[in-house]
């Protein structure tokens, strides 16, 4: 008999950035910038418990924590850089 581990289901995580340049002189110039990270706003869950004899066997009950500073929600960034 063999005994494999549960798994659970993959890590999606969906980030995007926009950044548009605008010249204001001939030296002067700001670029604008917008960053979404986890845009889809995905939870990631946990693997379930591997316990075959555990009466909630296969059953995902929670999610992980894999987000930046321990946050999975969408986060959404914008600013203005001025380069002269």
């Amino acid at each position: 008999m063999r005994r494999g581990r549960a798994t659970g289901p993959g890590l999606v995580n969906v980030d995007a950035g926009v950044f548009r340049k605008f010249r204001l002189t001939e030296r002067v110039s700001i670029q604008f910038r917008a960053e979404a990270f986890n845009l889809s706003n995905t939870p990631h869950f946990a693997n379930p418990p591997s316990d075959v004899a555990g009466s909630n066997f296969g059953v995902i009950s929670d999610v992980r924590n894999t987000g930046r500073e321990g946050n999975d929600q969408r986060f959404l960034r914008f600013g203005l850089r001025i380069a002269f």
